[in-house]
């Protein structure tokens, strides 16, 4: 008989294993969908958490008419508390056409308060001047870029100019000063782009803003600048056939 071969494999050993071992692929798949549960939980707490501390407290946003003017309420004066202020905001006046202040007034509608658009066409018979927050020069390397033309509204626009208001969007000049005071072809691009848009669009106008811009360049120190500024002023009036008035937001 040919002789046995030995067994060389290793006896396995009864003791459990130690606690610094892994454990079996079950008790881990275990783990795993325990965790990944634990883990959902929480997510949907934070989430709904989080939306009942965005949720604002219900407040009234229907317009409410008084016949008492601003006046005679007692809200025109130095110190205005953050509750009448919440609980007059939506309370206008009856009288939506007399006027009680005989020089020009400008308002600003901005495009993230939709709100402002309606008050602007309810209120239109007090407001000379509406100046929408659209416009925005901007320097894109060797090149001017005026941004903002999406916001145009033609339907609003034409309600506030047929109640009388001019509309003179604003265009804040963010570009170097360096570039469109100092090049002249710069400067006499950025004049045609601002007046073309006018045209394009049927505005009255616009409201320039720059001061607060270029104050960290040195603009408002130095009066060469400051001339250069007037004088940008006047070309756009002069390039528009005197029919768009422009003014300066100081």
């Amino acid at each position: 008989m040919p002789p046995r071969r030995r067994d060389r494999r290793r006896p396995r050993d009864p003791s459990p294993p130690p606690s610094g071992t892994s454990a079996p692929p079950a008790a881990s798949g275990v783990r795993i969908t325990l965790l990944a549960s634990v883990v959902v939980v929480l997510v949907l707490a934070a989430l709904g958490f989080s939306g009942r501390l965005s949720q604002s407290p219900p407040h009234p946003q229907t317009l409410q008419t008084t016949a008492r003017s601003v006046y005679e309420r007692g809200l025109v004066k130095r110190d205005v508390s953050a509750r009448e202020i919440l609980t007059e905001h939506t309370r206008v006046s009856e009288n939506r056409s007399q006027r009680h202040f005989p020089n020009p007034v400008l308002a600003y509608v901005t495009p993230w308060n939709s709100k402002g658009y309606d008050m602007a066409k309810l209120f239109s018979a007090k407001l000379t001047h509406i100046s929408p927050v659209w416009y925005d020069l901007k320097s894109d390397r060797n090149m001017l870029v005026l941004e903002g033309e999406h916001n145009f509204d033609a339907t609003w626009v034409s309600e506030l100019q047929s109640n009388g208001s001019l509309v003179v969007p604003r265009v804040v000049l963010e570009a170097f000063p360096a570039v469109v005071l100092l090049e002249k072809k710069q400067k006499a691009k950025a004049i045609d782009l601002i007046v073309s848009e006018c045209r394009n669009k049927g505005y009255n106008g616009i409201v320039l803003e720059s001061w607060s811009r270029w104050a960290a360049y040195g603009v408002l120190d130095d009066p060469e600048l400051r001339y250069m500024l007037q004088e940008c002023k006047s070309s756009v009036i002069r390039t528009s056939d005197q029919k768009i008035c422009c003014s300066w937001l100081t």
